[in-house]
């Protein structure tokens, strides 16, 4: 850096000092109370240390500062924001108000540490002060100074917490801009006095006087005389020739009357070097008042300038390019001898840790993978035939048979216009950009997953929406207490179902955020199995499971937990087994006492839990307990569920300090899962007592349906689903049958020869796009009005429907009014055929 731009950096420095210090004084205003509180609208929220001040005086301060004044509530929505933080984070007040500091910015702390300590401070003694990042929503990221207060209310109570927001990024730069112009000074004058000591140059001050005051012990290697000999003497005194006293007197006289540099070409001889040439450079260097004081000569042999300015040119060159490209191989091609040049780091792009010999571009298509080498080779002869840059990205095969991915970049230099020259080359460079591939790859992924996902949960939402419109639509049209109090039950049933579903995804989500906090007492686990058991025994019963269930002795087996959380985990384990073992299928719930992995004296409690489920193939197996893991899987869509119940399982178990497996022999054998918890001091175990569980009560047989306008069959895994949309229809006056799964599906179509089926897509057994084909290839099943019903409604879903052989495809909850017109167009077409 110049010394005029580092005084007009110092210049704009002082400059933002004085700001600063304006806004600082501000900010001092605000912690010394002088400014009491913020305004919303007409409250005044006051600060601990403030005391009542005029309203109008608070929102002028507030709205001139400078700062970002923020204030949030307790629940951390924003209940203020100034023009200052407006403009800061780019977003309005109107806009954000209500909502989270989140949706303005990503705090961004240096260390854990010192948010820990500034939480503490904030508790102790309600205000704190730091320095971190605010990354906004747009990505730019701001260093900030956060002063945070507690806010408390017109009666002093506590209503949230206020934040004086200042942007020192423009700071932070001019103080990086001193210490950068600082630290090149001192770097340059360190550099200067080792230039000086060891350059081949020779370096020497001279007075006004003419007189050496510094000569560089080089000069005794050019002209055999030490350096103390030259102090305080003369060129004449020195003995040189007359004429080159001459030469030099007159350009040291120029320097000193004119202030401007002076070159000075000249020839010594020696007799240990013979004649040298030599090209000196006079510098004046001024005093305080800005006259010349003395001149800095440098003086530079250039005998051999030539060839060491080619030398250099070129080195300079390859310097450069091999700077540009920082962990970036470079390669140079000879196309008419297809060979090369490379470097290791080349050589490493293609799994080589040592140079390798011979290169070139038949030898590097032999390391590309064998689907992209054909489109390379021609990249290579297109790039070749038409002089035009190449440039191209491909897996190539390591010698380790590991796959990787090169981006490599080449351009051609040879004889201008001469495009058959022998001399013509590529130069290029080739990168690894395996890792960025990857990174790629699983982008693409975490983006399928999670439209995948909101598909999934649209899907979950709808379907208890389906149920409740059906309940909704019976309570219209049949007044009677028997239809009203089973449409309740129903509406009830089915909101338990959304309620259920939403805890998980908030309980999934405390977790991430490491909000989630047990509350621990000594649990007995035979308590907690007899819960989770009453827990998930209506999704049992549904599916006409065998529930087995070994307790083990009141107070043998206890733990150090929450006992909610502790119901949590084997009531999902129960119905996730509910909802993957095939109708009728058989439950195991047990638990017991092994000696324990890290504490044998107390031992740990194993609780299982195994079915005769649809099972899990070994690569699904590692992934059971991920988030979201059965998303796009058929036998997940036919069960429903978002695929976060085994992810909580896991989360749960391992914040009580224990450990979950997931065993299976494979697709078609059931799963067992495995909870292992530590026990607190219990006695060892008796002989384990087998729980017995209540009898299933039979669902009531549906009623003899009317004869009406059509026989219609209802077919939903769902039973209040089903159950209600078959009331709603025989209320019209349909002839109505009920199925809950694919196989029965079929059984009740060939006996009861309906005239339209309304047909859920997901269901067990069967699905929804089987059970269609399987009808249309029967005679009598060619003419059914076939209408699809699910939770999924997309285009692709739609389709399908439509090359299963659905006649409509409704969206649950489904529109009965709609239904209603399209089971009358096929009234009509029964009618007419």
């Amino acid at each position: 850096m110049t010394a005029d731009r580092l005084q007009r950096a110092l210049v704009d420095n002082e400059g933002l000092r004085a700001r600063l210090e304006e806004a600082e004084d501000t900010l001092r205003a605000i912690r010394n109370g002088d400014v009491d509180a913020i305004v919303v609208g007409r409250d005044i929220y006051t600060l601990d240390t403030a005391n009542a001040a005029d309203n109008k005086l608070r929102r002028a301060v507030l709205s001139q500062m400078e700062d970002a004044v923020l204030a949030f509530d307790d629940g951390g929505h924003l209940i203020f924001m100034n023009a200052a933080a407006e403009r800061q984070y780019g977003q309005s007040a109107s806009a954000l108000l209500g909502r989270g500091h989140d949706e303005l910015y990503r705090e961004v702390w240096p260390d854990e540490a010192l948010r820990e300590s500034c939480r503490r401070e904030l508790l102790d003694t309600g205000s704190y002060r730091a320095r971190l990042l605010h990354v906004k929503r747009n990505g730019e990221a701001l260093h900030v100074e956060c002063t945070v207060s507690r806010l408390r209310g017109a009666q002093g109570e506590p209503m949230g917490r206020l934040c004086v927001i200042r942007d020192v990024s423009a700071r932070l730069a001019a103080e990086q801009t001193l210490m950068v112009a600082s630290l090149a000074l001192a770097r340059r004058e360190r550099e200067f006095a080792t230039l000086v000591e060891n350059s081949p140059d020779i370096f020497a001050r001279i007075d006004r006087e003419l007189r050496h005051v510094y000569v560089s012990p080089v000069v005794q290697r050019h002209l055999g005389i030490t350096p103390s000999t030259m102090l305080g003497k003369t060129f004449g005194e020195l003995g040189l020739p007359a004429a080159l006293c001459a030469q030099w007197n007159g350009a040291l006289k120029e320097v000193f009357a004119t202030g401007r540099l002076v070159r000075l070409n000249y020839a010594m001889n020696s007799a240990a070097q013979g004649e040298r040439f030599f090209n000196a450079r006079l510098m004046p260097e001024f005093g305080d008042d800005g006259s010349v004081e003395s001149v800095l000569v440098i003086a530079s042999d250039v005998t051999e300038q030539a060839q060491i300015d080619a030398a250099f040119h070129e080195s300079q060159a390859r310097l450069q390019f091999t700077l540009d490209s920082a962990r970036i191989g470079e390669w140079e091609l000879d196309i008419a001898s297809d060979t090369a040049r490379t470097s290791l780091r080349h050589d490493r792009c293609f799994g080589y840790d040592e140079p390798v010999g011979q290169w070139g571009s038949r030898v590097m298509l032999s390391h590309v993978h064998p689907a992209d080498r054909e489109r390379i080779a021609a990249l290579f002869q297109t790039s070749e035939a038409t002089q035009q840059d190449l440039h191209f990205e491909a897996r190539v095969l390591w010698p380790d048979g590991s796959l990787h991915w090169i981006e490599a970049h080449g351009v051609f230099y040879g004889i201008e216009g001469d495009a058959r020259s022998s001399s013509r080359r590529l130069l290029g460079i080739v990168a690894d950009i395996t890792d960025r591939k990857l990174a790629e790859a699983a982008l693409h992924d975490n983006d399928r997953r999670k439209d995948e996902f909101l598909a999934t949960l649209a899907h979950e939402l709808r379907n208890p929406l389906a149920p409740i419109r059906n309940a909704l639509e019976i309570m219209q049209r049949s007044p009677g207490p028997v239809a009203q109090a089973h449409a309740r039950d129903v509406i009830e049933r089915q909101l338990g179902q959304m309620v259920h579903l939403v805890d998980d995804l908030l309980d999934v989500s405390r977790i991430s955020q490491g909000k989630l906090e047990l509350r621990r007492t000594r649990v007995d686990l035979a308590e907690v199995l007899k819960t989770a058991v009453e827990t998930s025994r209506p999704l049992v019963d549904a599916g006409r499971h065998q529930l087995r269930v070994q307790l083990p002795p009141a107070g043998e087996l206890c733990v150090d937990g929450d006992t909610t959380r502790l119901c949590q985990i084997v009531a999902n384990l129960l119905n996730n087994a509910a909802k993957y073992t095939p109708e009728g299928g058989s439950i195991e719930l047990g638990a017991w006492r092994e000696e324990g992995r890290t504490d044998p004296e107390n031992g740990e409690a194993v609780i299982s839990v195994q079915d005769s489920g649809v099972g899990l193939s070994h690569d699904m197996l590692p992934r059971v307990f991920d988030m979201f893991a059965q998303v796009d899987r058929s036998v997940a869509r036919a069960q429903g569920g978002l695929g976060i119940g085994l992810a909580l399982v896991k989360q749960l178990v391992e914040m009580h300090g224990g450990t979950v497996e997931a065993h299976s022999e494979g697709v078609g054998s059931g799963c067992r899962f495995v909870v292992r918890l530590p026990l607190v001091a219990a006695r060892l175990p008796a002989a384990l007592a087998t729980a017995t569980p209540p009898p299933r009560v039979p669902a009531e047989a549906t009623p003899a349906a009317a004869p009406g306008v059509l026989r219609v069959l209802v077919v939903d895994d769902n039973v209040d689903s089903a159950e209600s949309l078959a009331e709603v229809l025989e209320m019209s006056g349909h002839q109505v049958r009920v199925a809950h799964d694919g196989p029965a599906a079929l059984a009740v179509a060939g006996e009861f020869r309906p005239q339209a089926i309304v047909l859920d897509i997901g269901l067990p057994g069967l699905s929804g796009h089987e059970v269609a084909k399987r009808i249309r290839g029967e005679d009598w099943g060619r003419a059914i009005h076939l209408v699809a019903l699910s939770g999924w409604g997309q285009a692709e879903d739609r389709k399908r429907s439509r090359e299963a052989g659905f006649d409509a495809h409704f969206v649950k909850p489904v529109d009965l009014d709609e239904l209603e017109a399209v089971l009358r167009r096929a009234s009509e077409r029964a009618t007419a055929g």
